[in-house]
């Protein structure tokens, strides 16, 4: 094992509720940037303190790389045309994968059939991991190639609030979410008179959607509330005027393009943008919906090895899988696994450490660390314009929902699907980490709600009940009273 080198690490990202078994990003970051650009991130850090993953590696070394990439995507945009391409592809074969999982009769298989099963799994959730970690190094933690797309808007005389408005109506996905398909299909529910037997499928269709790392999934009644809720609310009208807003956008998009006579090559990069941003979507959806359809497997495997599926989380899937054959489960390891450890690359093996090797190998990247700072204001990235007051309200797992009232601002290091039934009713969003392509961005875009994304510290500098101002516009958040 290689000594560590890297002087100036920093926070890529902090995770609740992210395990060792969903960790194949981590070989992504590793491994495959090196092998589809020809370099890459010499050394990082990944610790699992119980259910939070950090993630850490050199801040230059990072920007680094997003700059060379930007600069062949420009003269190249087909390289992440290819990219993109090889994203949707396997992340359909997930999506297929998943569909076939979900039609088993779990109980009924062998030993044998279960690890079948779950080898084909891990592969297909290797290659949507690992390859989406090639359009992160332009949008998360990076801003790159949003950057340069603005900065030929300026160059086109637009400033401000137009420049912002024209980059996101250029940027947003003509194609829709999980989420949104799920909400326009809802409203076609609720307006051809709220057929229960279309509520049904529109919950085996959709009941992944807020399933997150781990779950769980929703329910039928759940649906039935919200199919109930909508037709009282008298909302069944609404169908038309989401449909019409999405024919705006493209309506939009085209008026901008015509207006500010782009040219070809402009035209390409801001459909690769709009591209890479619908990618990371999907691709996310393809991973949390196969996450839901994994699970009767792996409850199986616990009760079959008389363990919880909590400690299989603790385990990487390539671990698992050779626990499996061996027919060898170690019970004490696994749960020192999911208490402290730590896996390090040293730019040619990741090893996996607990114990004081693991406490030792994170020191030298926190005594680096920025230290936090108490101010009163903050700064941050634009994920959605917009300018709202409002109190703050910091969640950072699902199980802190119930705290947060009709809308407050939603405050968190990062989110996920599991809170998207409180991010609807919040006024705002702010989290200290994220880029474009990260979740608390695609959902604020989705459902038009001011955010910003990469603040470093909201969730230490903020509180419960803080009156704030977010100009997301200006990606800044005062704080007003305390």
């Amino acid at each position: 094992m290689k000594k560590i080198t890297v002087k100036d690490w920093f926070l890529f990202g902090e995770w609740y509720d992210i395990f060792w078994f969903h960790s194949a990003y981590v070989d992504g970051l590793a491994f495959t940037i090196k092998e589809r650009l020809g370099y890459g991130i010499s050394q990082m850090i990944v610790e699992q303190e119980k259910n939070v993953q950090r993630i850490m590696f050199s801040r230059s070394e990072w920007t680094e790389i997003g700059k060379r990439w930007l600069a062949e995507v420009i003269q190249e945009p087909n390289k992440l045309a290819s990219v993109s391409a090889d994203l949707r592809k396997a992340a359909d074969e997930l999506n297929l994968l998943s569909s076939e999982l979900k039609k088993l009769e779990v109980g009924t298989l062998s030993e044998e059939e279960i690890v079948g099963w779950f080898k084909k799994y891990q592969e297909k959730h290797f290659t949507v991991w690992t390859l989406g970690q090639i359009t992160n190094v332009l949008e998360l933690e990076n801003s790159l190639l949003s950057d340069y797309l603005k900065n030929i808007l300026k160059e086109k005389g637009l400033i401000g609030e137009e420049l912002i408005k024209v980059f996101q109506v250029l940027s947003t996905p003509r194609e829709l979410s999980a989420a949104q398909k799920e909400e326009r299909e809802m409203l076609k529910i609720v307006s051809e008179n709220n057929n229960q037997t279309e509520i049904t499928k529109h919950w085996q269709k959709f009941s992944w959607i807020t399933f997150g790392w781990t779950g769980p999934n929703l329910s039928l009644e759940y649906f039935t509330e919200v199919a109930k809720g909508l037709l009282k609310e008298g909302r069944a009208e609404k169908l038309a005027e989401v449909l019409e807003k999405d024919q705006q956008l493209l309506v939009d998009k085209e008026f901008w393009i015509n207006k500010l006579n782009f040219s070809e090559p402009e035209i390409i990069l801001f459909r690769q943008m709009e591209e890479l941003l619908f990618m990371k979507t999907y691709r996310m959806d393809a991973l949390f919906s196969s996450y839901e359809a994994i699970q009767p497997i792996l409850k199986r495997i616990a009760k079959d090895n008389y363990f919880s599926l909590a400690q299989i989380y603790n385990i990487t899937m390539p671990l698992l899988i050779e626990m499996l054959e061996k027919g060898c489960f170690e019970h004490d390891f696994i749960n020192e696994l999911g208490n402290y450890s730590v896996r390090y690359f040293d730019g040619e093996k990741i090893y996996l450490l607990t114990g004081e090797a693991a406490v030792k190998c994170v020191e030298p990247a926190k005594k680096v660390l920025p230290k936090l700072e108490q101010v009163n204001e903050l700064k941050g990235e634009c994920g959605y314009p917009g300018k709202v007051i409002g109190k703050v309200s910091i969640v950072n797992r699902a199980e802190e929902m119930n705290k947060f009232s009709e809308g407050d601002i939603l405050v968190s290091i990062v989110t996920d699907p599991s809170l998207l039934p409180i991010m609807k009713k919040a006024s705002a969003f702010v989290t200290n980490q994220g880029g474009l392509t990260c979740h608390a961005a695609i959902v604020a875009r989705e459902l038009h709600i001011p955010c910003i994304i990469g603040t470093k510290s909201a969730t230490y500098v903020l509180k419960d009940g803080d009156t704030v101002e977010v100009d997301a516009t200006s990606g800044t958040v005062i704080k007003l009273s305390c």
